[in-house]
């Protein structure tokens, strides 16, 4: 590859970004991604496309080569989208299913106007030899300039009734665009590329495979654990956790039966289980059905760790409990295994190609299945240390950060070879 191919300036859309934990595991990997890619390549120039909600969240990201530029201010972000959601979710249930579709296709295409604003040359302004959308939607994309957008997974198209029709349209039409307009593409699993080649129609070589390799991302300091679980009531080795925000789709009140089930079988009754994730309205609904399923001693909803605390957590966890219903990859899988912690998860999507022998698989929708293996890890030491092992072993698999960097650069550079 000559010198000449090398980009100079890359933009990357941030725009999706939001506050906090909102953004579930694709927050995690695209920000440690660019930071990675600015120490590889620092000749380059990254400019980050952002909104105003999160913009000042984002300076960490700040560096020589790297700077953040505002493009969806607060008037878009808190007035005009809102407002247009409010008369949609009016109109939609009195309206025919054709012209329903129609309607929401429509919204979307003008928030995406709505959002790019008067930006309609912002990439060659900057002087953009590539834009990157790792969260899918190319925004800003302009003809003439090569596009990589990376797919996550298709969870509308299996379970559009966890999503409200407003959000299924917005996916949609974005991974629509995304087929349309990106240079090539990305999926973070085997199972979300073939998905994505089944709904997408798209031919194999425009989308490429590359793992999330960030199994070393979090590690708890020597000596720090013990304060935290002390500062939440929790005893190192004496509860199960799951990492997951509380979207539908991560079946929590699957979890919430199966653990009661467990308890009432037999299971020590200082073992308690911690669901961390982004407080709201749903996990204020979890916590009192825990309540009513009589667990409210033993189940913990901490709320949001950061990352120095959520490793302290699940370092000290005795083991991992992961009933999703669907998962484009399950980043906590390989940080539980890279930290020495069972698992046990759904036997569903991506997961067995993640966690591949390395965990107890359930079937999510069956409680007893996932009592049983909650049963399992706490008692049965042999299976508990066999995993374990395996564990470590395949998180060595998902250890080498610099081999997906590498292999995104190497995508950056096909794409501005195809272009």
């Amino acid at each position: 590859m000559t010198m000449t191919s090398m980009p100079r300036t890359i933009v990357v859309d941030l725009t999706p970004v939001l506050p906090g934990g909102e953004n579930g595991g694709a927050k995690i990997f695209v920000l440690a991604l660019l930071r990675r890619l600015a120490d590889l390549a620092p000749e380059t120039r990254f400019f980050l496309l952002t909104q105003a909600v999160s913009h000042d969240e984002l300076a960490g990201m700040d560096c020589a080569n790297v700077s953040r530029r505002m493009v969806a201010g607060p008037s878009v972000a808190n007035a005009v989208r809102p407002r247009l959601e409010g008369l949609l979710r009016q109109c939609l249930p009195h309206l025919p299913g054709r012209l329903r579709g129609l309607i929401l296709g429509f919204g979307y295409k003008c928030n995406r106007i709505l959002k790019r604003g008067g930006s309609g040359g912002l990439l060659s302004d900057l002087g953009a030899d590539l834009l990157f959308c790792p969260f899918t939607a190319p925004t800003y994309f302009e003809p003439g300039i090569p596009t990589v957008c990376t797919i996550y997974d298709m969870q509308y198209k299996t379970f559009p009734e966890f999503f409200r029709p407003e959000d299924v349209a917005q996916r949609d039409q974005t991974f629509i665009d995304a087929c349309c307009f990106a240079t090539v593409l990305t999926a973070i699993s085997n199972y979300s590329r073939k998905t994505a080649i089944h709904h997408g129609t798209l031919d194999p070589d425009r989308i490429r495979m590359i793992h999330l390799r960030m199994a070393q991302r979090v590690a708890a300091q020597p000596g720090h654990y013990p304060q935290v679980c002390e500062r939440l009531n929790l005893t190192p080795g004496r509860y199960f956790i799951y990492p997951a925000n509380f979207w539908q789709h991560k079946n929590h009140e699957m979890l919430l039966t199966a653990f009661g089930m467990a308890c009432h079988t037999g299971l020590a009754p200082d073992i308690k289980l911690v669901c961390t994730g982004t407080p709201g309205p749903r996990q204020a609904y979890l916590a009192k059905a825990a309540m009513g399923l009589g667990l409210g001693k033993r189940v913990v909803f901490p709320g949001y760790l950061s990352d120095e605390n959520f490793a302290a957590v699940l370092a000290a966890a005795h083991g991992l409990v992961f009933p999703s219903l669907y998962e484009g990859f399950g980043i906590p899988i390989i940080e539980a295994m890279a930290a020495g912690i069972p698992v046990a998860c759904s036997n569903v999507t991506s997961l067995p190609e993640v966690a591949a022998d390395a965990a107890i698989f359930f079937d999510p929708r069956i409680p007893t299945q996932i009592a049983d293996a909650i049963t399992t890890l706490a008692g049965d030491d042999p299976t508990r240390i066999r995993l374990i092992n395996a564990g470590r072993r395949r998180a060595v698999e998902f250890a080498d950060s610099d081999r997906m960097v590498r292999e995104y650069w190497d995508l950056f550079l096909y794409a501005m070879n195809k272009k």
